[in-house]
């Protein structure tokens, strides 16, 4: 029981401690498009790569 209360203590100043992170150091705008790029290039690769499977069959 202990180890359960302890672990939620964990997460939970993770969380907080990353929301204040996240607030005391924003994102800036580059950083941001850079991140949508990247992550959109993810996508599509994954898409395609799904694609290719799917026709091989």
């Amino acid at each position: 029981m202990k180890s359960l209360s302890f672990i939620g203590g964990i997460i939970a100043g993770a969380v907080v401690g990353s929301a204040v992170t996240m607030f005391i150091d924003p994102i800036s705008d580059k950083q941001r498009r850079k991140m949508h790029k990247s992550s959109s290039h993810m996508f599509k690769t994954m898409g395609s790569v799904l694609d290719a499977m799917i026709m091989k069959d």
